[in-house]
């Protein structure tokens, strides 16, 4: 299998629309491969690179963008996540690249709302297999994040922890209906994501308060962010427990920072779970800004860790 993947990267090098350069590749990774075909941290190395990769499709450089090139990539990312869970198994490694797999499904989703709207990306999550489930620290995070986004909000996620945990609740676990999560990075890098997000909104500009103002609810931007977004036109944000704030709000959509859970944080902290650091690195800013919420974390025995 080493060798058919090895064969499968040379010909997605070739028919890249944008050059795939030596660090994409991580030659060194396919050289332990071929060295040792269960080297599990190598599989997690040669996946995150396709991911890296199909990065440049969504700079929609190529015309006409090649989606099959892009699925492609893809699929090879796909198989090397499902050799370092396989042949890690029981280790940080695995747990990594079994992550990774859910995160690959948001990468699907993210090119069928580019091809077919919001609804091609709800399709596209639905075909998840159950076996393919985030671990409950990140589903905790997902879902504490979609309740801190007043209703028929726009939420503006930063990073693959955040945007993730938050599409997978959405549209996997079915939270949340009413809000559309926006990566920050795709609405002002991929052009085709956002002028789609625009005409389903029938709007006219590409401003984002203005998107928020047309669906009835405020811009959301989650404190994975280090500090709130500056946007044009400027918007003044107001901050709340892992959300800053800007636009229509009503107070009875705001959630007091005591009805927050983190048993599932506990539970990854004390089990030294794999992903409990990425889940702390977003507490800690949110606690950081809202300092109510210490006196959650405190109840579940949280509070050194997130420097409250």
């Amino acid at each position: 299998m080493g060798i058919f993947l090895y064969k499968a990267a040379l010909v997605l090098a070739l028919q890249a629309p944008a050059p795939l350069s030596g660090d994409s590749l991580r030659a060194a990774a396919w050289a332990r491969i071929a060295a040792d075909s269960t080297d599990a941290e190598a599989w997690l190395e040669v996946g995150r690179a396709y991911v890296q990769a199909v990065g440049t499709f969504h700079a929609h450089r190529a015309q006409p963008a090649d989606t099959g090139w892009a699925r492609a990539v893809i699929d090879t990312a796909e198989l090397a996540f499902a050799r370092a869970a396989g042949y890690g198994r029981g280790t940080r490694t695995a747990d990594s690249a079994l992550v990774f797999r859910v995160y690959l499904w948001g990468q699907k989703a993210l090119l069928a709302w580019e091809a077919d709207g919001v609804e091609g990306a709800t399709t596209t999550w639905h075909g998840l297999p159950e076996a393919l489930r985030l671990p409950p620290v990140l589903e905790e995070l997902g879902e504490n994040l979609l309740r801190a986004c007043p209703r028929r909000g726009v939420l503006l996620t930063a990073n693959e922890t955040d945007t993730y945990a938050a599409w997978y609740m959405r549209f996997a676990r079915g939270l949340r209906p009413d809000l559309l999560i926006v990566p920050l990075a795709a609405w002002t890098g991929d052009s085709v994501l956002r002028n789609r997000i625009l005409r389903e909104a029938r709007q006219r500009g590409s401003a984002l308060p203005a998107l928020a103002d047309r669906r009835g609810g405020p811009l959301c931007a989650s404190v994975g962010f280090a500090r709130a977004p500056e946007l044009r036109p400027k918007v003044r944000w107001n901050t709340r427990p892992l959300v800053w704030v800007a636009g229509k709000e009503s107070k009875n959509d705001r959630v007091p920072a005591e009805d927050f859970v983190f048993a599932a944080l506990k539970l990854a902290i004390d089990q030294h779970d794999t992903w409990s650091a990425a889940a702390i690195t977003l507490y800690k800013q949110a606690a950081d800004l809202t300092s109510a919420l210490c006196r959650p974390l405190g109840t579940f025995g949280i509070k050194a860790e997130v420097g409250c």
